[in-house]
């Protein structure tokens, strides 16, 4: 088996695992993801899914995608050439979107505020199903690598 076909095997088992993370997050803060004020407990659980969001997000873009690119001979480019060029295989709906995704993402690490914050969490609630459907048809694409 080529090397970029163990390792995407390898992608694909590490974003489920951070997809399994992510749902139980998303269990977790959805009775009180639309309140306006937090208990301690509730932004620990709401930093959690936020964390969980920016992984998945980036074994998905960062590795996943990317190694899906090499497997069908493209060359590399920007991470918005990444999100394009997946749309257009099918990996999901809309690059937009996953533009967006990718500008949250960035923003986890570095936004203090907590109306800021307030914002980012409900956009990781919302948004989390789009990382996961597109783990389920990034492997569906990629079956024809292994036949």
């Amino acid at each position: 088996m080529k090397p970029e076909l163990l390792y995407l095997k390898e992608n694909f088992a590490q974003a489920d695992e951070a997809a399994n993370h992510l749902a139980t997050s998303i269990e977790r803060c959805e009775s009180f993801v639309f309140n306006k004020d937090f208990t301690e407990d509730q932004l620990i659980e709401l930093e959690a899914l936020t964390s969980r969001f920016a992984r998945v997000s980036d074994l998905l873009i960062q590795k996943t995608f990317k190694t899906i690119d090499q497997l069908d001979g493209t060359t590399p480019g920007t991470v918005r050439d990444r999100l394009l060029l997946a749309e257009k295989k099918g990996l999901f709906n809309s690059a937009d979107e996953f533009i967006q995704i990718r500008d949250v993402r960035n923003r986890i690490a570095h936004e203090y505020e907590m109306d800021a914050l307030k914002d980012i969490f409900l956009f990781a609630f919302k948004n989390s199903s789009i990382l996961i459907d597109a783990i389920k048809t990034a492997k569906e694409y990629s079956k024809k690598f292994y036949t």
